[in-house]
């Protein structure tokens, strides 16, 4: 579907196809279960799994979250209906890593504020 810019949208398929990627290169990479990446879109987020948590930094290349830079991606990479809940989760979560030294802690509880903040709309390859 076309935007009123012109653009093509995000379809929900071409983001599931997106997360399933990612899931893909992460999981084995740190040998991970499916059992517990799905267990983050029900919330179960097990602070002392450093495997896990380095799956984060390979999502995020860098290990770090630039907060302007995820907040201007969204509309690109996510489909419309879920463009408003992500924008309000990222805003409401965006300084929690300011709260932690080890890279793969920023990540690791920025993403489970997202969760915490809209559970019902979380999402997570």
């Amino acid at each position: 579907m076309m935007d009123k810019n012109g653009d093509w949208d995000v379809t929900r398929q071409q983001f599931e196809q997106s997360l399933a990627m990612m899931r893909n290169g992460c999981a084995p990479k740190f040998k991970l279960t499916t059992e517990q990446i799905d267990g983050l879109r029900l919330g179960n987020f097990d602070e002392n799994n450093k495997d896990l948590k380095a799956c984060f930094i390979i999502l995020t290349k860098k290990g770090e979250l630039s907060a302007q830079k995820a907040l201007a991606q969204i509309p690109m990479i996510l489909p419309v209906e879920m463009q408003e809940i992500a924008l309000a989760s990222l805003e409401h979560c965006k300084d929690i890593q300011k709260n932690y030294k080890d890279s793969c802690d920023r990540l690791f509880f920025t993403t489970k504020c997202v969760y915490e903040y809209a559970p019902d709309d979380f999402t997570f390859p």
